[in-house]
């Protein structure tokens, strides 16, 4: 069986070529900042992902370590939000906002505020905790690691019925899913600037599985990920429908923006997936060529678990609404059947 170290070697997608964790660094000293040691670090691009942060997200390298700054500061004067400050994170979300500062700021105070206020989905993030220790092992939430050529987005593989209903919950599910979400907002360059594919497989879908999928539960999975998430959703294909799957389908759409609807394509039959994703780079499970689903679980579970550390201290990061200037926010406001996010102000 072919290893996926070996499947990315295979295919020249080592990490250094797709701009993943790269040891090459680019690096700059403040020049208005007195301590000449503080030095501030962001991956270098390679060139296929320069060119398409260029022109589709309006990068301008002499101008991305100024707006970190201006982000950095601006975060320091928001007395009710503690949020991280890498360097890398803050640009992870400049991109996903096309490095304009204001939607950046907004999108920074929606994810530290939802997510406060989500519980169910960003508590108890210990990777090596056994209830997550379980969810690792089913691979649920699949980065692929070939693309279809170097410009293309990234493709996800979403897993959305090899669960067990009677043990897990939907929330459950999104909980770790939006662990590896974080993890690649802060590692992979090629799905924040080319974008993603979502290949959403039903496959094993019980109707024990929809009863999960309440208007309450699904407006809260949908206003984190569309509200919250800097990500550039290209399309979401849907395959392996079960009978129930328009049931479902109906209640996500309740709460999906006009956007991601029309990127929504449902496949009836498998084929019709291979006219956007190539076969050969889908796992060997879905008659690709790539690593199997198995692989990919042990390497993803692998990737989770080795940043342990990370996602324990990530757990002090969030809002303190006594400290927010104004009215404080609440659950029923982000979630309630009248809540917005964008009824919130950003100074």
């Amino acid at each position: 069986m072919r290893s996926l170290t070996s499947f990315i070697e295979l295919h020249g997608l080592n990490e250094d070529r797709q701009g993943q964790g790269a040891d090459i660094r680019h690096n700059y000293l403040d020049p208005s900042h007195p301590d000449p040691r503080i030095v501030m670090s962001i991956r270098k691009l390679p060139d296929d992902l320069n060119a398409i942060a260029k022109n589709e997200l309006g990068e301008d390298e002499a101008k991305i370590e100024e707006h970190i700054e201006i982000i950095t500061e601006w975060l320091k004067k928001q007395p009710h939000i503690n949020a991280r400050e890498d360097p890398q994170w803050i640009a992870a979300f400049l991109r996903g906002c096309k490095h304009s500062l204001e939607v950046t700021k907004q999108k920074l105070e929606a994810y530290y505020t939802i997510r406060t206020h989500l519980p169910e989905l960003f508590a108890d993030r210990d990777p090596k905790g056994a209830k997550i220790n379980e969810l690792l092992d089913l691979g649920i939430y699949l980065p692929l690691p070939a693309t279809k050529d170097p410009t293309s987005p990234r493709i996800i593989l979403l897993r959305g019925g090899c669960y067990d209903p009677s043990k897990y919950n939907f929330l459950d599910i999104m909980r770790v899913n939006y662990m590896v979400m974080d993890l690649m907002l802060m590692e992979d360059d090629r799905s924040l600037i080319a974008g993603q594919q979502t290949i959403l497989d039903l496959t094993g879908s019980k109707f024990e599985h929809v009863g999960q999928f309440t208007p309450a539960t699904v407006k809260k999975a949908v206003t984190c990920f569309q509200d919250a998430y800097p990500l550039r959703t290209k399309s979401m294909h849907f395959i392996n429908l079960p009978p129930s799957f328009d049931m479902v389908f109906n209640i996500f759409k309740l709460f999906l923006k006009e956007k991601l609807k029309n990127r929504i394509l449902i496949h009836s039959d498998q084929n019709t997936l291979y006219e956007h994703i190539p076969k050969e780079i889908l796992p060997s499970d879905l008659n690709g060529n790539g690593p199997s689903i198995a692989e990919l679980t042990a390497e993803w579970k692998q990737k989770v678990q080795d940043k342990r550390d990370w996602f324990l201290e990530d757990a002090q990061f969030c809002v303190d609404e006594s400290k927010r200037a104004g009215k404080p926010v609440s659950g029923a406001d982000l979630f309630g059947v009248d809540g917005s996010f964008k009824k919130l102000s950003i100074d």
